[in-house]
Protein backbone atom coordinates (compact mmCIF):
# COMPACT_ATOMS: atom_id res chain seq x y z
CA UNK A 1 0.00 0.00 0.00
CA UNK A 2 2.78 2.41 0.97
CA UNK A 3 4.58 1.69 -2.32
CA UNK A 4 1.39 2.45 -4.27
CA UNK A 5 0.92 5.75 -2.45
CA UNK A 6 4.55 6.72 -3.12
CA UNK A 7 4.17 5.76 -6.77
CA UNK A 8 0.98 7.82 -7.09
CA UNK A 9 2.69 10.81 -5.52
CA UNK A 10 5.65 10.48 -7.90
CA UNK A 11 3.36 10.23 -10.94
CA UNK A 12 1.28 13.17 -9.74
CA UNK A 13 4.42 15.21 -9.16
CA UNK A 14 5.82 14.30 -12.59
CA UNK A 15 2.57 15.28 -14.33
CA UNK A 16 2.48 18.55 -12.40
CA UNK A 17 6.01 19.37 -13.59
CA UNK A 18 5.09 18.58 -17.22
CA UNK A 19 1.94 20.71 -16.97
CA UNK A 20 3.95 23.62 -15.53
CA UNK A 21 6.52 23.35 -18.31
CA UNK A 22 3.80 23.28 -20.99
CA UNK A 23 2.21 26.41 -19.52
CA UNK A 24 5.59 28.19 -19.47
CA UNK A 25 6.38 27.18 -23.08
CA UNK A 26 2.94 28.31 -24.28
CA UNK A 27 3.34 31.62 -22.47
CA UNK A 28 6.72 32.15 -24.10
CA UNK A 29 5.59 31.19 -27.62
CA UNK A 30 2.32 33.16 -27.78
CA UNK A 31 3.24 36.31 -29.71
CA UNK A 32 2.81 39.54 -27.81
CA UNK A 33 0.62 42.22 -29.29
CA UNK A 34 2.82 44.61 -31.18
CA UNK A 35 2.42 48.33 -30.69
CA UNK A 36 2.38 50.54 -33.73
CA UNK A 37 5.88 51.54 -34.84
CA UNK A 38 4.95 53.33 -38.03
CA UNK A 39 7.31 56.09 -39.11
CA UNK A 40 7.03 59.03 -41.45
CA UNK A 41 9.09 57.13 -44.01
CA UNK A 42 6.93 53.99 -44.14
CA UNK A 43 3.79 56.13 -44.09
CA UNK A 44 4.79 57.15 -47.62
CA UNK A 45 3.76 53.66 -48.70
CA UNK A 46 0.10 54.40 -48.01
CA UNK A 47 -0.43 50.88 -46.68
CA UNK A 48 -3.03 50.02 -44.07
CA UNK A 49 -2.11 50.63 -40.43
CA UNK A 50 -2.01 46.89 -39.77
CA UNK A 51 0.36 46.28 -42.71
CA UNK A 52 2.61 49.19 -41.75
CA UNK A 53 3.04 47.62 -38.32
CA UNK A 54 4.10 44.37 -39.98
CA UNK A 55 6.47 46.23 -42.30
CA UNK A 56 8.14 47.99 -39.38
CA UNK A 57 8.40 44.72 -37.46
CA UNK A 58 9.56 42.30 -40.15
CA UNK A 59 11.15 44.35 -42.94
CA UNK A 60 14.62 45.85 -42.74
CA UNK A 61 15.26 49.54 -43.28
CA UNK A 62 17.02 48.69 -46.55
CA UNK A 63 13.97 46.85 -47.87
CA UNK A 64 11.59 49.51 -46.59
CA UNK A 65 13.44 52.06 -48.70
CA UNK A 66 13.29 49.66 -51.66
CA UNK A 67 9.51 49.44 -51.32
CA UNK A 68 9.20 53.22 -51.07
CA UNK A 69 11.57 54.06 -53.92
CA UNK A 70 10.01 51.51 -56.25
CA UNK A 71 6.44 52.30 -55.19
CA UNK A 72 5.66 48.63 -54.59
CA UNK A 73 1.94 48.02 -54.34
CA UNK A 74 0.57 46.80 -51.00
CA UNK A 75 -1.37 43.95 -52.63
CA UNK A 76 1.79 42.84 -54.40
CA UNK A 77 4.12 42.63 -51.42
CA UNK A 78 2.07 41.98 -48.28
CA UNK A 79 1.06 38.38 -49.12
CA UNK A 80 4.79 37.65 -49.47
CA UNK A 81 5.75 39.26 -46.16
CA UNK A 82 2.90 37.49 -44.36
CA UNK A 83 3.90 34.08 -45.71
CA UNK A 84 5.13 31.79 -42.91
CA UNK A 85 8.69 31.21 -44.13
CA UNK A 86 9.40 34.75 -45.31
CA UNK A 87 13.11 35.67 -45.15
CA UNK A 88 13.73 39.42 -45.33
CA UNK A 89 17.07 39.09 -47.13
CA UNK A 90 15.18 37.57 -50.06
CA UNK A 91 12.39 40.17 -50.41
CA UNK A 92 13.69 41.63 -53.65
CA UNK A 93 14.25 38.14 -55.06
CA UNK A 94 10.67 37.18 -54.15
CA UNK A 95 9.31 40.23 -56.00
CA UNK A 96 11.50 39.58 -59.05
CA UNK A 97 10.49 35.90 -59.20
CA UNK A 98 6.84 36.89 -58.78
CA UNK A 99 7.04 39.12 -61.85
CA UNK A 100 8.61 36.32 -63.84
CA UNK A 101 6.01 33.78 -62.64
CA UNK A 102 2.67 35.57 -62.14
CA UNK A 103 0.73 32.30 -62.05
CA UNK A 104 2.58 30.91 -59.03
CA UNK A 105 1.12 31.15 -55.54
CA UNK A 106 2.84 33.15 -52.82
CA UNK A 107 3.83 29.92 -51.07
CA UNK A 108 5.40 28.59 -54.28
CA UNK A 109 7.36 31.82 -54.70
CA UNK A 110 8.70 31.67 -51.14
CA UNK A 111 9.64 28.00 -51.51
CA UNK A 112 11.39 28.52 -54.84
CA UNK A 113 13.54 31.43 -53.67
CA UNK A 114 14.30 29.96 -50.24
CA UNK A 115 15.50 26.69 -51.76
CA UNK A 116 17.24 28.48 -54.68
CA UNK A 117 15.31 26.58 -57.36
CA UNK A 118 14.49 29.96 -58.90
CA UNK A 119 17.89 29.37 -60.51
CA UNK A 120 18.93 26.27 -62.49
CA UNK A 121 20.57 23.40 -60.55
CA UNK A 122 24.33 23.70 -60.09
CA UNK A 123 24.29 27.46 -60.75
CA UNK A 124 24.81 30.20 -58.15
CA UNK A 125 26.41 27.56 -55.92
CA UNK A 126 27.71 28.36 -52.42
CA UNK A 127 30.30 26.71 -50.22
CA UNK A 128 28.45 25.07 -47.35
CA UNK A 129 29.05 25.68 -43.66
CA UNK A 130 30.77 22.50 -42.48
CA UNK A 131 30.83 23.48 -38.80
CA UNK A 132 27.19 22.80 -37.95
CA UNK A 133 27.19 19.04 -37.34
CA UNK A 134 24.02 17.24 -38.40
CA UNK A 135 22.74 20.36 -40.18
CA UNK A 136 25.48 20.44 -42.84
CA UNK A 137 23.73 20.66 -46.19
CA UNK A 138 25.09 19.36 -49.46
CA UNK A 139 22.78 19.59 -52.46
CA UNK A 140 22.71 21.13 -55.94
CA UNK A 141 23.39 24.62 -54.59
CA UNK A 142 25.62 23.97 -51.56
CA UNK A 143 28.94 22.17 -51.96
CA UNK A 144 32.04 21.11 -50.04
CA UNK A 145 35.49 20.54 -51.47
CA UNK A 146 37.73 17.46 -51.30
CA UNK A 147 39.20 18.67 -47.99
CA UNK A 148 35.91 18.29 -46.12
CA UNK A 149 35.74 15.09 -44.11
CA UNK A 150 32.78 14.10 -41.97
CA UNK A 151 33.22 14.42 -38.21
CA UNK A 152 33.33 11.55 -35.70
CA UNK A 153 33.16 8.78 -38.28
CA UNK A 154 33.01 5.25 -36.94
CA UNK A 155 33.03 1.93 -38.74
CA UNK A 156 29.71 0.20 -38.16
CA UNK A 157 29.55 -3.39 -36.99
CA UNK A 158 29.10 -5.88 -39.84
CA UNK A 159 25.83 -6.97 -38.18
CA UNK A 160 24.17 -3.85 -39.58
CA UNK A 161 25.75 -3.97 -43.02
CA UNK A 162 24.00 -5.59 -45.96
CA UNK A 163 27.40 -6.88 -47.06
CA UNK A 164 28.54 -8.22 -43.71
CA UNK A 165 32.28 -7.73 -43.28
CA UNK A 166 32.96 -7.61 -47.04
CA UNK A 167 32.91 -3.80 -47.26
CA UNK A 168 33.80 -1.12 -44.73
CA UNK A 169 30.82 1.14 -43.96
CA UNK A 170 31.21 4.33 -41.90
CA UNK A 171 28.76 6.79 -40.33
CA UNK A 172 28.85 9.69 -37.94
CA UNK A 173 28.82 8.34 -34.38
CA UNK A 174 25.71 10.35 -33.45
CA UNK A 175 23.90 9.19 -36.57
CA UNK A 176 24.80 5.54 -35.98
CA UNK A 177 23.66 5.64 -32.34
CA UNK A 178 20.26 6.94 -33.48
CA UNK A 179 20.17 4.27 -36.20
CA UNK A 180 20.76 1.55 -33.59
CA UNK A 181 17.73 2.69 -31.58
CA UNK A 182 15.57 2.63 -34.68
CA UNK A 183 17.00 -0.70 -35.85
CA UNK A 184 16.42 -2.42 -32.49
CA UNK A 185 12.88 -1.07 -32.08
CA UNK A 186 12.00 -2.20 -35.60
CA UNK A 187 13.53 -5.63 -35.01
CA UNK A 188 11.41 -6.15 -31.88
CA UNK A 189 8.33 -5.54 -34.01
CA UNK A 190 9.48 -7.90 -36.75
CA UNK A 191 10.85 -5.42 -39.30
CA UNK A 192 14.34 -5.91 -40.73
CA UNK A 193 16.67 -3.70 -42.73
CA UNK A 194 20.41 -3.11 -43.14
CA UNK A 195 22.67 -0.36 -44.42
CA UNK A 196 24.09 -0.83 -47.89
CA UNK A 197 25.75 2.57 -48.33
CA UNK A 198 26.73 5.41 -45.98
CA UNK A 199 29.73 7.77 -45.85
CA UNK A 200 31.53 8.42 -49.11
CA UNK A 201 34.60 10.57 -49.56
CA UNK A 202 34.80 13.24 -52.27
CA UNK A 203 36.99 10.96 -54.40
CA UNK A 204 34.71 7.95 -54.03
CA UNK A 205 31.68 10.01 -55.06
CA UNK A 206 33.65 11.33 -58.03
CA UNK A 207 34.31 7.76 -59.21
CA UNK A 208 30.66 6.74 -58.77
CA UNK A 209 29.27 9.85 -60.50
CA UNK A 210 31.66 9.60 -63.47
CA UNK A 211 30.70 5.98 -63.97
CA UNK A 212 27.00 6.92 -64.15
CA UNK A 213 27.74 9.76 -66.57
CA UNK A 214 29.61 7.39 -68.87
CA UNK A 215 26.72 4.95 -68.69
CA UNK A 216 23.67 7.26 -68.95
CA UNK A 217 24.97 10.70 -69.83
CA UNK A 218 25.24 13.67 -67.47
CA UNK A 219 21.65 14.91 -67.77
CA UNK A 220 20.20 11.56 -66.69
CA UNK A 221 22.92 10.88 -64.11
CA UNK A 222 22.16 14.20 -62.41
CA UNK A 223 18.63 13.00 -61.60
CA UNK A 224 19.84 10.18 -59.37
CA UNK A 225 23.51 10.76 -58.53
CA UNK A 226 25.25 13.75 -56.94
CA UNK A 227 28.28 15.42 -58.40
CA UNK A 228 31.41 15.17 -56.23
CA UNK A 229 31.28 17.72 -53.43
CA UNK A 230 27.49 17.92 -53.62
CA UNK A 231 26.67 14.50 -52.17
CA UNK A 232 24.94 14.08 -48.81
CA UNK A 233 26.94 10.93 -48.26
CA UNK A 234 30.06 13.07 -47.75
CA UNK A 235 28.51 14.46 -44.52
CA UNK A 236 28.47 11.08 -42.74
CA UNK A 237 24.85 11.70 -41.73
CA UNK A 238 23.19 9.93 -44.66
CA UNK A 239 22.73 6.27 -45.49
CA UNK A 240 20.84 3.93 -47.82
CA UNK A 241 19.00 0.89 -46.46
CA UNK A 242 17.47 -2.26 -47.90
CA UNK A 243 15.09 -4.74 -46.31
CA UNK A 244 16.64 -7.76 -44.66
CA UNK A 245 16.00 -10.56 -45.34
CA UNK A 246 15.69 -9.33 -48.92
CA UNK A 247 12.16 -9.40 -50.35
CA UNK A 248 11.92 -6.79 -53.11
CA UNK A 249 14.28 -4.72 -55.26
CA UNK A 250 11.85 -1.81 -54.86
CA UNK A 251 12.32 -0.86 -51.20
CA UNK A 252 9.09 1.18 -51.16
CA UNK A 253 7.14 -2.07 -51.57
CA UNK A 254 8.62 -3.76 -48.51
CA UNK A 255 7.19 -4.13 -45.00
CA UNK A 256 10.25 -2.53 -43.42
CA UNK A 257 9.78 0.60 -45.56
CA UNK A 258 6.20 0.92 -44.32
CA UNK A 259 7.44 0.99 -40.73
CA UNK A 260 10.57 3.11 -41.30
CA UNK A 261 8.80 5.75 -43.39
CA UNK A 262 6.24 6.25 -40.61
CA UNK A 263 8.61 6.15 -37.64
CA UNK A 264 12.06 7.37 -38.75
CA UNK A 265 11.38 10.95 -37.63
CA UNK A 266 10.99 9.78 -34.01
CA UNK A 267 14.69 8.88 -34.07
CA UNK A 268 15.92 12.02 -35.82
CA UNK A 269 15.78 10.81 -39.44
CA UNK A 270 14.06 12.18 -42.53
CA UNK A 271 13.34 10.60 -45.89
CA UNK A 272 15.73 12.88 -47.74
CA UNK A 273 14.34 12.69 -51.27
CA UNK A 274 10.57 12.26 -50.89
CA UNK A 275 8.03 11.63 -53.60
CA UNK A 276 6.46 14.80 -54.96
CA UNK A 277 9.41 16.99 -53.92
CA UNK A 278 11.72 16.16 -56.81
CA UNK A 279 11.44 19.72 -58.14
CA UNK A 280 13.03 20.97 -54.89
CA UNK A 281 15.62 18.27 -54.16
CA UNK A 282 16.59 17.76 -57.80
CA UNK A 283 16.63 13.98 -57.36
CA UNK A 284 14.32 11.12 -58.14
CA UNK A 285 12.29 9.75 -55.25
CA UNK A 286 14.51 7.52 -53.12
CA UNK A 287 12.59 5.40 -50.63
CA UNK A 288 15.84 4.00 -49.22
CA UNK A 289 17.81 7.21 -48.52
CA UNK A 290 17.61 8.60 -44.97
CA UNK A 291 19.33 11.57 -43.39
CA UNK A 292 19.99 12.28 -39.71
CA UNK A 293 19.26 15.85 -38.58
CA UNK A 294 18.15 15.33 -34.95
CA UNK A 295 14.68 14.82 -33.47
CA UNK A 296 13.68 18.49 -33.31
CA UNK A 297 14.47 18.94 -37.01
CA UNK A 298 12.97 15.63 -38.17
CA UNK A 299 9.78 16.16 -36.17
CA UNK A 300 9.23 19.63 -37.58
CA UNK A 301 9.88 18.43 -41.14
CA UNK A 302 7.50 15.51 -40.60
CA UNK A 303 4.73 17.67 -39.09
CA UNK A 304 4.96 20.39 -41.73
CA UNK A 305 5.77 18.31 -44.84
CA UNK A 306 9.00 20.17 -45.63
CA UNK A 307 12.21 19.16 -47.34
CA UNK A 308 15.58 19.55 -45.66
CA UNK A 309 16.28 22.39 -48.12
CA UNK A 310 13.31 24.38 -46.77
CA UNK A 311 14.13 23.66 -43.14
CA UNK A 312 17.82 24.47 -43.50
CA UNK A 313 17.36 27.85 -45.15
CA UNK A 314 14.82 29.16 -42.65
CA UNK A 315 15.77 27.52 -39.36
CA UNK A 316 19.53 27.00 -39.69
CA UNK A 317 20.98 29.54 -42.12
CA UNK A 318 18.63 32.34 -41.03
CA UNK A 319 18.12 31.12 -37.46
CA UNK A 320 14.31 31.02 -37.41
CA UNK A 321 13.63 34.78 -37.80
CA UNK A 322 9.99 34.55 -36.66
CA UNK A 323 10.75 32.14 -33.84
CA UNK A 324 8.36 29.49 -35.19
CA UNK A 325 7.87 26.63 -32.77
CA UNK A 326 6.07 23.36 -32.25
CA UNK A 327 4.89 23.67 -28.65
CA UNK A 328 5.12 19.96 -27.87
CA UNK A 329 8.50 19.63 -29.53
CA UNK A 330 9.73 22.59 -27.46
CA UNK A 331 8.57 20.88 -24.28
CA UNK A 332 10.45 17.76 -25.32
CA UNK A 333 13.71 19.65 -25.57
CA UNK A 334 13.32 20.96 -22.04
CA UNK A 335 12.89 17.43 -20.68
CA UNK A 336 14.61 15.57 -23.50
CA UNK A 337 16.31 13.00 -21.30
CA UNK A 338 13.02 11.19 -20.79
CA UNK A 339 12.67 8.75 -23.70
CA UNK A 340 8.99 8.09 -22.93
CA UNK A 341 8.16 11.76 -23.23
CA UNK A 342 10.20 11.89 -26.43
CA UNK A 343 8.02 9.26 -28.11
CA UNK A 344 4.80 10.69 -26.66
CA UNK A 345 5.52 14.20 -27.94
CA UNK A 346 6.75 13.24 -31.40
CA UNK A 347 3.73 11.00 -31.85
CA UNK A 348 0.97 13.40 -30.80
CA UNK A 349 2.40 16.72 -32.03
CA UNK A 350 1.02 17.92 -35.31
CA UNK A 351 0.70 21.70 -34.98
CA UNK A 352 0.20 24.27 -37.73
CA UNK A 353 1.32 27.87 -37.83
CA UNK A 354 -0.45 30.81 -39.42
CA UNK A 355 1.14 34.24 -39.45
CA UNK A 356 -1.34 37.06 -39.04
Amino acid sequence: MKKRKIRKKLIRGFLTIIAAIIIIVIALTIPKKETSTTTKETNQLNYSKENLEIINKDVSSKNQHYLINNKINEKEVMPIIKETYYIDDYLQSYLEYQKQNPDKTTKEIITAVNTHIDKPFYTNTMKTDTNIGQFVILNKYYYADENYHAEDLIEIDSTYSLYGSTYKIELSKECFEAFLKMYNDAKELGYGFKINSAYRSFDKQKTIYNRYVQSDGQKQADTYSARPGYSEHQTGYAFDIRDYPYTNEDYSKTKSFTWVSKNAYKYGFILRFPQGKEYITGYQYESWHYRYCGIECSTYIHNHDLTFEEYYEYFIKYDNPRNLKDWFTSVFFIIKKDELVNHLITTISNPSFTYK
